[in-house]
């Protein structure tokens, strides 16, 4: 039973932790941002986050300060590792701190470990007694069938995720590789050019009905992404990416 409080605790912060990205970034944004790796309303980070700050850290409290950069230190270390494990797996940057003060690597910053540090200090002396109060009262056999439910639910959403991203990938490559033909043809003088010769590739004859389909494939899906990552960059087909971002922003202003 233990490890079914503990699936529901990391449920519950993920669900925390994707509620203030949206919020954050709707605020940001002036609309609604469904901000999260996943389609539904989790951000796994910020539960794994929570539980290993609740294990490492959770017996020691009486230490405000001490807590605090622990805490900062163990979120931002998992950040960290989680930028550059998505980044190696998919090819593409997620987030980008680059332009903030203080940044390693563009993957974490001073400002995210001031926020994870506060936010840890204060789920371990206030949030967290109250969350295992509740989970403790529930029956054993409504904990058993919402931590399947969940479960099953979040199996589901992360193999849609991640089908999408790797056929996107695949996608991007095709694109990418119609452009880079397109360039290698027209191109008669280096850099300078190739900014111009990739704004003018939809109007080339590389541009055939397969690229077109291959942007409009899964649209909702890329819509989604874009949206919850402004700064997402495909580290090997960057001018197929902001072709699509250029396509995604076509339709938004059509149907507005």
């Amino acid at each position: 039973m233990v490890y079914i409080h503990w699936f529901l605790w990391f449920i519950i912060y993920s669900f925390v932790g994707w509620l203030y990205e949206t919020v954050l970034c709707s605020i940001r944004e002036r609309k609604l941002i469904n901000r999260g790796f996943l389609n539904g309303p989790f951000c796994p980070v910020y539960g794994f986050g929570a539980i290993i700050v609740l294990l490492v850290l959770g017996g020691r409290s009486d230490n405000v300060i001490e807590l605090f950069l622990a805490a900062a230190l163990l979120t931002c270390t998992l950040e960290y590792i989680t930028s550059y494990l998505l980044e190696k797996l998919f090819h593409t940057k997620w987030w980008d701190y680059s332009n903030r003060h203080y940044n390693l690597n563009g993957r974490v910053c001073l400002e995210g470990a001031l926020i994870f540090g506060l936010m840890s200090v204060l789920a371990i002396q206030y949030v967290h007694p109250f969350v295992s109060g509740l989970t403790g009262r529930l029956p054993v056999t409504a904990l058993i069938l919402a931590s399947a439910l969940i479960f099953s639910g979040i199996a589901i959403d992360t193999v849609i995720t991640v089908n999408h991203i790797v056929t996107l990938n695949g996608r991007l490559g095709e694109i990418q590789c119609a452009i880079n033909a397109f360039i290698e043809k027209y191109m008669t003088r280096a850099g300078e050019l190739k900014d111009s010769l990739v704004e003018s590739f939809e109007q080339s004859e590389f541009y055939d009905d397969r690229i077109k389909l291959l942007f409009r494939l899964n649209r909702f899906q890329n819509s989604r992404l874009i949206r919850a990552f402004p700064k997402l960059r495909s580290l090997k087909y960057e001018d197929a990416m902001k072709k699509l971002k250029e396509s995604h922003l076509r339709i938004r202003e059509r149907d507005k």
